[in-house]
């Protein structure tokens, strides 16, 4: 009878060239015991972000679905599947250095830190308010979120080509990684000259305050990139 998983001798797909997401999620439902030293305490700034495997849409009629990939035993996917709340980040080409510093380290790793990691490439996390359910604003200021009123303070990288705020409504093992099916809150994207995520939800008068990305190779980072630069 034949074998419910591929045996080792059958190759991997083609390396298609791929969106990099990254994924970030709270970690103010996780228990202390279960976090590194660092990340432990009432002063700790508990956040975590990693790159996704893997990540598509599944459904376009309301309610927007999504499903993300998680790999098992990261300190991201704890994060998101306790708190069932996390932000989608798409990055810019120009990211690509935030790749081996998110995707490549575990954040359980004692005297590792990927937010100063981050802030020493040029991309220190910033604060987000999301639309949907939990604000109705898109974006706040340090110490002002209503997130952060229950818990739930999200963090992002500034200058990504598109943010999706997701909340998790069920999730399945799929051997190493876990996949959790997700119903899009709202979508986003970057203003430069304030530095802020911008909500691209419609306003009480049915406008879009502002138009979505258009993306592609130029506008964001491909996995295409990240092997060109022998990254992966």
């Amino acid at each position: 009878r034949a074998s419910a998983f591929a045996p080792p001798s059958i190759p991997p797909p083609p390396p298609l060239s791929m969106p990099v997401w990254s994924l970030s999620s709270p970690l103010g439902q996780t228990a202390d015991q279960d976090l590194p030293s660092s990340l432990r305490g009432e002063s700790a700034d508990k956040h975590s972000m990693n790159i996704v495997t893997f990540t598509t849409a599944v459904s376009v009629a309301p309610p927007k679905t999504w499903a993300v990939s998680l790999y098992t035993n990261t300190l991201t996917r704890r994060a998101f599947l306790d708190s069932k709340v996390g932000v989608l980040q798409l990055l810019r080409p120009d990211q690509s250095k935030l790749v081996p510093i998110l995707g490549q380290r575990s954040g359980y790793e004692d005297g590792y830190d990927k937010k100063d990691e981050c802030k020493g490439a040029g991309f220190g996390w910033v604060s987000h308010c999301g639309g949907g359910d939990e604000s109705e604003s898109a974006t706040c200021s340090e110490g002002h979120s209503k997130e952060e009123e229950v818990g739930l303070r999200l963090k992002v990288l500034p200058g990504c080509a598109s943010y999706i705020k997701l909340k998790v409504l069920s999730y399945h093992n799929a051997g190493d990684h876990d996949v959790a099916l997700c119903e899009i809150l709202d979508t986003a994207t970057w203003n430069d000259e304030t530095r802020e995520v911008v909500s691209c939800l419609l306003d009480e008068e049915g406008r879009r305050p502002v138009a979505a990305a258009v993306i592609d190779p130029t506008t964001a980072l491909y996995t295409g990139q990240l092997r060109e630069e022998g990254i992966i």
